[in-house]
């Protein structure tokens, strides 16, 4: 038998959001948002995403279990796990860009780019 949909699923409606949003902040800095704040998606941006969110989902659950933090509220789970999603994909990032290094571009271009991005999603 099915059960109906209750509110008891909404804290991890709540931890897959923060993970979502971690994500496209993640984006952001491997570079797939430009500085017009558009996308496009292709196989590799979706693998990013999904790699983005399992590594919240996954990493932030391993450290809440490992560290007991299970007693802390939802949104402090939550928390956690958009940080996961944004440093996990950090490091992605940061190899991206080094690799943008190699190829000759000056780290004030990449700080530009890495700024107007930032600007184009929050105006």
């Amino acid at each position: 038998m099915n059960d109906p949909i209750s509110i008891k699923g909404l804290p991890w409606v709540l931890k897959i959001l923060a993970a979502i949003i971690g994500a496209i902040f993640a984006l952001t800095l491997s570079g797939d948002i430009d500085t017009q704040g558009r996308i496009k998606i292709t196989p590799g941006v979706i693998m990013k995403f999904v790699f983005s969110v399992a590594i919240s989902l996954y990493g932030g659950a391993a450290f809440i279990e490992y560290y007991s933090l299970g007693h802390y509220s939802h949104m402090a789970q939550g928390f956690v796990m958009l940080i996961f999603a944004v440093f996990g994909m950090l490091c992605i990032g940061i190899v991206y860009q080094a690799v943008q290094l190699m190829k000759g571009k000056s780290i004030s271009e990449i700080a530009f780019e890495v700024k107007e991005t930032f600007r184009s999603i929050f105006k």
